[in-house]
């Protein structure tokens, strides 16, 4: 009897096409299906699988939100994961970073791989990745047995690339290429096998299979908002719109892990801190490292309500996915820093 994959489908540029040189999803039931290239015929009969599909969710990824999001995971929790070897999730570039993340927070225990698939184009293009994306989760499903969420993707360096899902990174601008974060992927398809990047940095597949879900949960409904905040230079805090339907803001940093404080005046991080404080909203800053000497930003900080959190070692995209799990997860600020700060959900932490 054939193994089962389940792909669960959610729209992007690999489900679209290119109609009157605009890239819609409108006509994607005319057009040649991933399912019928003969790259992935091919693996069906060599790894003697079939596929089961669902379609919960079906949208351009820029247009993604958290009540979409709400559903897809939804439809995830509805899953039996005990009659499948792998799940695929297909997903549009521009937000697959902040949804494997996300995934990766609620659903890498279930002792599958999980693995994320897209596309720079649509498929039927020459230029496409797609389906070489899609044939290399097959591969790794395939031939690796393990647990958690993963990204494949081949870059603009035609290296196909497996990123854990709680370490890629969004998108670099332009060029079709994912990171990890510290820039270690987990490893990349060779050959149409799975050749695992010996780094200090990455968890062995043993270890990856030891892992056990610090908070588990049969069913989680975003219903909390976070705040995502870059900093740019002339950036005004004080123009953010801080009321008490914000959750949690996570505040990004500059690539020597800094702020603009203190002597910064009306574009102070501070001006923002007292601001969160009347409302008791936490603070998150990241991407820093623990081992690095700080910059005396950090020593102007405003301490005000006690509501500052830096949270060290993982990166941005994970931060904002795992303060939005949290919030929904527990109903008070010590538990939130404590998850946050202390739990190592999918090998997100990554310390040198």
């Amino acid at each position: 009897m054939p193994k089962k994959i389940l792909v669960v489908e959610t729209g992007g540029t690999f489900a679209t096409s290119s109609v009157a040189s605009v890239r819609t999803l409108s006509n994607y039931e005319n057009e040649k299906t991933i399912y019928e290239y003969d790259s992935i015929l091919f693996r069906l009969e060599k790894y003697d699988i079939e596929f089961e599909k669902i379609r919960p969710i079906f949208t351009l990824s820029e247009n993604l939100t958290i009540e979409l999001l709400n559903i897809l995971i939804d439809a995830l929790y509805k899953v039996d994961y005990s009659k499948y070897v792998g799940i695929i999730i297909t997903h549009g570039t521009d937000t697959l970073a902040y949804t494997a993340n996300i995934i990766s927070m609620l659903f890498s225990h279930k002792n599958v791989p999980i693995v994320f698939v897209s596309s720079n184009h649509p498929i039927a293009l020459p230029e496409a990745n797609g389906v070489y994306n899609f044939a290399a989760a097959l591969d790794f499903i395939c031939t690796v047995e393990v647990q958690g969420v993963f990204v494949v993707y081949k870059n603009f360096r035609k290296d196909i690339e497996i990123h854990l899902g709680s370490r890629v990174k969004q998108m670099l601008q332009v060029i079709d290429s994912y990171e990890s974060f510290k820039n270690v992927c987990f490893g990349k398809i060779i050959d149409d096998r799975f050749v695992y990047n010996e780094n200090p940095l990455n968890p062995s597949v043993e270890n990856l299979n030891k892992l056990a879900d610090p908070k588990p949960t049969n069913s989680l409904k975003l219903t909390k908002r976070v705040m995502l905040i870059y900093p740019y230079v002339g950036m005004r805090p004080d123009f953010f719109n801080i009321n008490e339907n914000i959750s949690a803001v996570v505040y990004g940093v500059y690539h020597s892990g800094t702020f603009c404080s203190a002597e910064c005046g009306e574009h102070s991080i501070n001006s923002l801190i007292e601001k969160l404080a009347e409302f008791k909203i936490p603070l998150f800053i990241s991407e820093v490292s623990s081992g690095l000497d700080k910059y005396e930003s950090f020593n102007n900080l405003t301490q005000e309500g006690n509501i500052v959190n830096i949270a060290y070692d993982i990166s941005f995209e994970n931060l904002f996915a795992k303060v939005t799990v949290a919030v929904d997860l527990f109903d008070n600020t010590t538990d939130i820093y404590n998850y946050v700060n202390n739990t190592n959900v999918f090998f997100e932490k990554v310390k040198e």
